[in-house]
């Protein structure tokens, strides 16, 4: 019997417009799902003895493959068929190698496949116009062919670059390639003169692979022709700013048994260093890995800095969210802290702009694919709403030229400590990784007046939005308070490695000082949600960077009487956000996990957000906000937040050597 080891399983994953996914277990069950959740016409068929066999997508009139075994690594996921007397090997392969930008950036995924029990077969692989828009549309196509596979592609007739923004969506441009032994690019009715399937598509295009070899590789490419609107600059992908699509095609033919080798590697490694943690953390991982590297696009500036921006997919699709970075940052700390520049510095270049007029740090930069300035807190600004909203719809209007004057935020929606605190957190991270202080050199002027308004506002924060408001905004909200004090703390270490002892002195002693009053108050119980209310309680996870970073505010003591106390209001699929609701965040129970020294409870952390992989209603790409009692996904669908999941891996890199 196969065995649920998670919500959804990746199949074609780089980018957040190239992210197709099965929701079962059962590959030829169901149609394969774009991480919307949206159904997307992908299909392999195995001929044999002139019978033909469906082993992916639920191709309906055609005799389902019987399914023998799924597995799941890092990069890969693996199935086993029986179709009459031959037995299916596939594995569908997203070669997000964080260490290697050019490799994580190459459009290219791909399927091995093997078959052994018959002479005679034919591996069949079919891809529908459905991915190349979010509506019927009108395709064109053809076919070209090359010394080692022939390609088919084909996408929007009309092409609209950055037509289409926000959250649901896919991308309106591009064009997509398929590679065979033969490859075509046909309509309904011919693909079912071509393999006998198709009768029900007429009118509709496809991408057709014809494989006869028993042993192959069929190579799905997206190039999107232009990735990011990057403050009016219209980027390409990293690996297509230097290359062509058929030279990534050729690149990842030629090279794909080394691919093959150095992701198997990785994932071996990856098992090695998660089993001290028990089963249920490698599950985890694996669940996360391919979604986190994959809710982003890698570019670069034209001056050759790398950008990398996530998409906040399945909450709002806004480009660059510094809260989502925050929680994603242990994943890219750990193997690339370069990809987590590269997430800080379009945040650095916005807030440079004079209609940026506040002195704490932005939200986003835009909505995914347009860095066109923070669209976060309009609401209140009527004069400017037809800007930006008009119904679903997003316009691309350049917020950065508007001058300070403008004054197109509302103040209300603005995320103020947080933000601040994040930026000067993550900056300091980086330069912990690697010894690297240039950004925080670069940007030393906002990080002072983040820095700074951190000591004035910090420790007992406004009532003002936050990350986690799913039950209400909140005044003095602890939590925060904490993770502004780790802020201000974390700023003294940039002065201090920047040779400015005597004020890295002056905000190390705040950071003492703020530290020392909230520890005081968890010395008469658990420390509550907020400073006025007794008998309460909140997961207080902004005390792992206090660790990770080696800054030493908070005793040890503190952490393992919270993380007690969590403990004991666990439920069934988790630990609650707070006492007001059962909401509860996968990347906050795990970076909770992370604040104590003793591993049976790492795991008890960890067992929860398993048994939500495993058990959860929905069958959607992996969420972070769902209820803890019922494992029901309430919202927040492939995010790239899920990368924080790797907060244990990154501790011990960063701890090691140094008593903590």
């Amino acid at each position: 019997m196969i065995k649920r080891s998670m919500p959804a399983y990746p199949l074609f994953v780089k980018d957040p417009y190239f992210s197709f996914w099965a929701k079962t277990e059962f590959l030829p069950e169901e149609h394969v799902i774009f991480w919307t959740g949206k159904e997307r016409s992908l299909y392999g068929f195995l001929r044999c003895a002139d019978k033909l066999y469906c082993f992916l997508g639920n191709a309906e009139g055609v005799e389902k493959a019987e399914q023998l075994d799924l597995s799941v690594t890092s990069f890969t996921t693996d199935y086993k068929f029986r179709a009459g007397k031959a037995e299916l090997s596939v594995s569908f392969v997203s070669p997000l190698l964080p260490e290697d930008n050019s490799l994580l950036s190459c459009p290219v995924c791909y399927m091995n496949y093997q078959v052994s029990g018959v002479e005679n077969c034919e591996v069949i692989f079919a891809v529908g116009q459905d991915i190349c828009s979010n509506a019927q549309a009108p395709v064109c196509g053809a076919c070209a062919v090359t010394e080692n596979f022939e390609t088919a592609f084909f996408g929007r007739r009309h092409q609209l670059l950055f037509c289409e923004q926000g959250d649901m969506v896919c991308a309106d441009w591009g064009y997509w390639y398929l590679t065979g032994e033969r490859a075509a690019f046909v309509d309904g009715n011919a693909l079912s003169g071509l393999i006998g399937w198709g009768e029900a598509f007429s009118g509709t295009y496809f991408l057709l692979s014809r494989n006869r070899q028993t042993r192959g590789t069929v190579m799905l490419a997206f190039d999107d022709v232009a990735s990011i609107n990057y403050f009016g600059d219209f980027l390409k992908g990293y690996y297509l700013s230097e290359h062509t699509i058929f030279e990534a095609l050729e690149e990842t033919f030629h090279n794909r048994k080394e691919i093959d080798g150095r992701l198997a590697a990785f994932d071996e490694a990856l098992c090695a260093q998660a089993e001290k943690y028990g089963k249920d953390y490698y599950n985890i991982l694996t669940a996360s890995l391919r979604q986190s590297i994959g809710a982003h696009k890698l570019v670069k500036d034209r001056k050759g800095n790398l950008l990398f921006l996530s998409k906040e997919c399945g909450s709002n699709g806004c480009i660059g969210t510094v809260d989502v970075s925050y929680p994603s940052a242990p994943l890219f700390l750990k193997y690339n802290p370069e990809l987590l520049r590269g997430m800080l510095r379009p945040v650095f270049e916005f807030a440079k702009n004079p209609v940026w007029e506040y002195d704490f740090a932005p939200h986003d930069v835009g909505v995914y694919p347009c860095c066109c300035g923070q669209v976060y807190g309009f609401a209140g600004n009527t004069q400017y709403a037809s800007l930006f909203f008009r119904g679903a719809e997003q316009s691309v209007f350049p917020v950065y030229v508007l001058p300070a004057t403008a004054k197109i935020f509302n103040d209300g929606s603005q995320m103020p400590v947080e933000e601040c605190a994040n930026m000067i957190i993550l900056t300091t991270a980086c330069y912990k990784a690697d010894d690297q202080i240039g950004l925080a050199q670069d940007n030393l002027p906002l990080l002072k007046k983040w820095a700074d308004y951190l000591v004035e506002n910090g420790l007992h924060p406004e009532n003002q939005l936050c990350t986690d408001d799913f039950s209400g905004h909140l005044a003095d909200n602890l939590n925060l308070a904490i993770k502004a004090t780790v802020g201000i703390g974390c700023f003294a270490e940039l002065l201090k490695a920047l040779g400015r002892k005597e004020d890295a002195d002056k905000y190390r002693k705040v950071a003492e000082r703020y530290a020392a009053e909230i520890t005081e108050l968890g010395q008469r119980g658990p420390l509550p949600l907020t400073w006025k209310e007794d008998n309460t309680y909140s997961l207080k996870y902004n005390f792992a960077f206090d660790r990770l970073l080696g800054l030493r505010l908070f005793p040890q003591e503190l952490l393992e009487r919270e993380t007690r106390e969590y403990l004991d209001r666990r439920q069934a699929f988790g630990v609650p956000l707070d006492g007001r609701s059962a909401y509860a965040k996968t990347d906050w129970t795990i970076w909770t996990a992370s604040l104590t020294e003793f591993p049976e409870k790492q795991r008890e952390f960890l067992a929860c957000v398993d048994k939500y992989l495993r058990e959860g209603s929905e069958r959607l790409p992996f969420g972070d906000w769902y209820d803890a009692v019922t494992g029901k996904l309430i919202e927040f669908r492939n995010r790239s937040v899920q990368g924080g999941c790797f907060i244990l891996l990154l501790e011990e890199d960063l701890c090691e050597g140094r008593e903590i």
